[in-house]
């Protein structure tokens, strides 16, 4: 069954290729240039009412005539190139079509038997739940969201938070961690993570509410080191280069020797003083500069 569906679809997607190259092209050329015929037929016949009228002389109509048999003249040869071209756009079509009957089919299926796996068993929902780590936090998540709902407790929606940490639901995740600082956890830390978390759902832009909950960190504990941190990203992406590099240099001398965050600090210090064209050594460590109120 499986092998069949696969190639009904790879029949519908060639299908789909080849109907545009293989359908009867209608020649706008051709019609156009008996319709530019008719015109100057007509114009012929106008020449000469008007020669009858005493319109126009009889140089002056013979230059008439001459203007119009050339321009009919053009129109002839663009007919013919354009009766003789379909032969060889026909035959490209042709040539296209065949190319892709073929290589279609057998490029989906060289990729899927490099990539694809035919003999896995199937996932049905309620096995994943059994055995599907990522699938079994989501249903827990979903449980303690409920929970929370009738029981709100600060601990609770950071747990909450967590969880949709691990599962990249940061937009969630800062939802979380907003409720549980409004439900009184106005810890350092949790404002700091809430912070970081604004930053990862935005795809790693310190953005102003970010900004906003690192301030509130720092108010809390002016060493909190995950809310240094951003600021010094903070700085580097308003291109404040050394700036940046005096909030880590800062962070750096105050963090332990087997600090876990000390080797991707180290990192972004050289990284960002080599585009800045300066010495780290050189900069001043600075802590970082808190908006006033």
């Amino acid at each position: 069954m499986y092998w069949l569906v696969f190639a009904l679809l790879t029949i519908i997607c060639v299908s789909a290729l080849l109907y545009p190259l293989l359908r009867r092209s209608q020649s706008t050329a051709a019609s156009r240039a008996d319709y530019d015929n008719v015109v100057y037929r007509s114009q012929l016949t106008e020449v000469a009412h008007e020669v009858e009228r005493g319109v126009l002389t009889q140089a002056q109509a013979h230059a008439a005539r001459t203007e119009i048999h050339r321009r009919m003249l053009a129109a002839t040869a663009v007919e013919r190139k354009a009766a003789a071209s379909p032969k060889g756009s026909r035959h490209a079509r042709i040539t296209a079509a065949v190319v892709i009957a073929v290589l279609v089919p057998l490029g989906s299926g060289l990729l899927y038997a490099a990539l694809g796996s035919p003999d896995l068993p199937d996932q049905p929902y309620a096995e994943r739940l059994k055995h599907d780590p990522n699938v079994m936090i989501a249903a827990a998540a979903h449980r303690l969201a409920t929970d929370l709902e009738s029981k709100p407790v600060a601990a609770g929606y950071q747990r909450l938070a967590e969880i949709y940490f691990y599962l990249r639901e940061y937009d969630r995740s800062a939802l979380a961690y907003q409720r549980a600082v409004d439900l009184g956890d106005g810890s350092a830390e949790m404002w700091s993570q809430l912070g970081e978390t604004i930053v990862l759902a935005n795809g790693g832009a310190v953005v102003p509410s970010a900004m906003s909950a690192f301030t509130h960190a720092l108010d809390v504990d002016v060493r909190e080191p995950r809310a240094r941190y951003y600021f010094g990203l903070a700085a580097a992406q308003a291109h404040k280069l050394r700036r940046a590099v005096a909030i880590w240099r800062d962070l750096e001398k105050d963090s332990a020797a087997d600090a876990p965050w000390l080797p991707v600090l180290k990192q972004h210090i050289a990284a960002y003083a080599k585009r800045g064209g300066f010495d780290p050594a050189t900069i001043t460590p600075e802590p970082p500069v808190l908006p006033k109120p």
